[in-house]
């Protein structure tokens, strides 16, 4: 990607007459904006006004919105941006929010925003394993902060939930029921806190002294139907797991579904454990067991540390918020 520096090389002039040039500051001849232009075009060189100085800020913060997640009506976005909207105004910041489409996707749409000066920094969400959007992105020099785990971002700052803690402690919830046969029903495994989901599970099996079983482990998507069709899956066993971790509440409200379909009582039968706790799951049948995930305190922690970035203040270690379990009636003691 060609710098400014790139342009004043191939133009023949100084960094600073680009600048005049492509800002429409300062005197130059017509000979030589003409040529300067013609080496921008030539590099394809567009301005990295992301990078400007702080007079020049929006003093506004990106957040571009996944396909899988673009709904504000999902309960755990928004209250995710209300925290990053409430931290931003206190820091007197805007926030401005886009949504990724097929013909746009996120990075392009990221870089447009950037290079633009629509705002001074992104949050990216959904951090992947192997996550090309970043990758890109941070070819831009611009400030990002990831929502993922700690260490996960390329390079990139991180602010994100213990989602290790939260499976082992949802797990160990189980294993002390008595349950021995638990399933959990995955997140999708190109997230990067996939792997952290499972381990916090596996671990937990393990201290227990109960042997993984690899078929009690569905990698799943992210709605209802994709928590329906894992629990299927489940219940298709020749040996169906007696309790099952969910690392979703969406996906657990598929389980459910799936579960009352199949005339197996929740709770009773088959005990189940969410994550998020959603507004909804305390109003289930039964009552969902669930991690508390602090949503509105990681919007918080993401806008702080991302504004540190852009005013350049020096940035603190990446940052896991922990979970809490709330334990309500979809869970009980294994009946023997």
């Amino acid at each position: 990607m060609a710098t400014i520096k790139d342009v004043a090389e191939r133009a023949n002039v100084s960094t600073a007459t680009v600048s005049y040039v492509l800002n429409g500051t300062g005197t130059v001849t017509e000979a030589t904006r003409q040529r300067v232009l013609a080496a921008a075009s030539a590099l394809s060189y567009q301005p990295n006004h992301a990078a400007r100085s702080l007079r020049s800020r929006s003093r506004t913060l990106g957040l571009v919105l996944p396909g899988r997640a673009a709904r504000l009506s999902d309960p755990a976005m928004a209250e995710l941006v209300d925290g990053l909207a409430e931290a931003a105004a206190v820091r007197g910041y805007f926030i401005l929010l886009a949504s990724a489409g097929d013909d746009l996707p996120e990075a392009l749409l990221g870089e447009q925003l950037l290079r633009g000066g629509r705002v001074d920094g992104l949050v990216l969400l959904d951090l992947r394993a192997d996550d090309e959007r970043l990758r890109h992105l941070l070819t831009l020099g611009a400030p990002i902060v990831c929502a993922g785990p700690p260490q996960a971002g390329q390079g990139c700052p991180c602010v994100g939930l213990d989602s290790y803690g939260g499976a082992r402690a949802a797990t160990s919830h189980l294993l002390a029921l008595g349950h021995r046969r638990i399933a959990q029903i995955a997140p999708p495994s190109d997230l990067a806190e996939s792997e952290l989901f499972f381990q916090g599970y596996a671990d937990a099996l393990a201290e227990a002294g109960v042997e993984l079983e690899p078929s009690y482990t569905v990698e799943s998507g992210a709605t209802q139907d994709d928590g329906m069709a894992a629990m299927q899956e489940l219940l298709a066993l020749p040996e169906p797991p007696t309790a099952v971790f969910a690392a979703s509440d969406t996906l657990a409200f598929g389980a459910m579904h799936a579960l009352r379909d199949a005339g197996v009582s929740v709770g009773s039968q088959i005990s189940l454990v969410g994550c998020g706790d959603a507004p909804l799951a305390a109003h289930t049948h039964p009552p969902l067991t669930t991690l508390r995930a602090p949503r509105h305190a990681l919007g918080v922690a993401l806008a702080h540390r991302l504004i540190g970035q852009v005013e350049r203040q020096p940035g603190g270690p990446d940052t896991a918020l922990g979970m809490q379990l709330i334990v309500r009636r979809s869970t009980a003691a294994l009946r023997h």
